[in-house]
């Protein structure tokens, strides 16, 4: 049982101290990139669903530069099994949120 809350209590602070990817700040990020607000909502959704995992945390956005990020998911859209518009969801995000 010990072992088990102390488990708990290290996946808590492990969970607590992992960087959060940013949601977009604000229409202004949409508007900027010429794009919808609802599309980098979703795909900052399916960057933390789908390039989160037991492998590693979801990417930050100030990782690549903007320009860059395109060539990072090509290398990772097939391990991650992105579909096409899940992949192009997610680059806008990542490009967008970049160039902040």
């Amino acid at each position: 049982m010990k072992k088990l809350l102390l488990l708990v209590v290290v996946a808590t602070w492990v969970a607590a101290c992992a960087p959060r990817v940013p949601p977009p700040a604000s229409a202004s990020d949409a508007e900027r990139a010429h794009v919808e607000l609802a599309e980098l909502q979703q795909g900052r959704e399916l960057l933390v669903q789908k390039c989160g995992n037991s492998c590693h945390t979801a990417p930050m956005p100030s990782q690549h530069r903007p320009v860059d990020w395109p060539h990072s998911l090509d290398e990772m859209a097939g391990r991650a099994k992105l579909q096409p518009m899940q992949r192009a969801l997610i680059e806008k995000y990542l490009v967008t949120m970049a160039a902040r």
